[in-house]
Parts: structure tokens; sequence; C-alpha cells
């Protein structure tokens, strides 16, 4: 990868056409567990312990990005449902494992179909080829995006006596800045007033 980046024309809007699309996603898929009296985050819980079975509760709370302390709050409810069991781990005893109970695993099926016919209403109207450019340029986005993130480029702070005398003081942008009006909000700054 070339120091100098590469600015692409018509890709203004990339982040909120992925994000909005995500979010439709994320909105019809919790319409139709409501109906079956599960939650989105619920739904996540069950799904992570059916493809990995039995696990910490923080590996949980990470692979859903979650506060540890909101997801103990999910788990107390689903427990207290009798969807979730928890226990200690043997090597570490304030570790707590968790894993599906039968009755959770009785539901599955019913997830699953809700799955099944929000992907049927979301690909309505595509083919298969334009499925298989889609996965294609999906995958080719994730891997571009992966990797650490670098570290932050430091701007200079404003202080309340900078934004009186000059409240439109800019700051030079290096050639490697882009910024675009259709995926930015500008932050408001309000300063204070000092009582005498």
């Amino acid at each position: 990868m070339s120091g100098s980046k590469q600015v692409h024309k018509g890709c203004d809007g990339v982040g909120f056409w992925i994000v909005s699309t995500a979010h439709a996603f994320r909105q019809a898929l919790e319409c139709e567990l409501t109906h079956k009296g599960i939650t989105f985050r619920q739904w996540e819980v069950l799904s992570l312990l059916s493809k990995d079975g039995e696990q910490p509760q923080s590996d949980l709370a990470d692979k859903m990005g979650l506060e540890a302390q909101t997801l103990a709050g999910i788990i107390a409810r689903m427990e207290r449902d009798g969807w979730l069991q928890r226990k200690s781990c043997c090597s570490d005893r304030r570790r707590k494992l968790i894993s599906a109970t039968p009755k959770a695993k009785k539901i599955q099926q019913e997830m699953h179909q809700c799955c099944e016919l929000v992907r049927n209403q979301a690909v309505e109207g595509l083919g298969q080829q334009e499925l298989l450019e889609l996965k294609r340029v999906c995958e080719l986005m994730r891997n571009n995006l992966a990797g650490d993130c670098p570290e932050p480029k430091l701007v200079p702070k404003l202080s309340e006596t900078d934004l009186v005398t000059n409240p439109c003081q800019t700051f030079p942008l290096d050639e490697d800045t882009h910024i675009s009006m259709d995926d930015t909000m500008a932050p408001t700054n309000s300063v204070r007033s000092r009582k005498s």
C-alpha cells in the first residue's frame, strides 16, 4: 500500500448506505423476533451459544460489543426465564460459563424462521449474480477496514479565549484529509460564559 491514498469519486455516501442498510435489517429482525417474545439481544446471545457452545460471559460481551454490566442484565433475565444457565468455571471460580437450556433450544427453530423471513425480504428483487457480487464487495470492504487502529493525529485544542477572540479560527488539513458533508455532522461547541 503506497503512502498516498486514492480518493474515489462517488463514494461519499458509502458509510451511510452500509450503516443504514444494517440498521434496517436489524429493525426488521427485531420486529419479527418480538412476535415470538424474543428481543434482538436475547437472539444474539442464543445465536452465539448455538454457534460456539458454552462460553464465558466476558467472551459473549466482547462478541456482542457490549459492556459486561449491560450483558449481565440481559443474562439475568434470560436465566430467570429458564433460557440460560450459569456455572462457575473449574479453573477460575470468578468466571461464569453461560450455556443454553433445553427450553432455549426449543425456540431455535422459531428464531431461524424469523431470520429466514427477514433475509428473503431483504434480497427481494436481487438475482443470484447480484448476491454473489454483494458478498464479494462486502468481503473486500471488511478486509480493507481490518487491522489495527492507527494512532490518532493530534488536533490542537481551542481554549475558551481562542473561541471568544477568534471564533472562526481554522486549522490546515493535510493532503490525505477528505471531508464529505454527506457522511459527517459538524460538532456543536458551546462556550460557557464566566460569571464574575
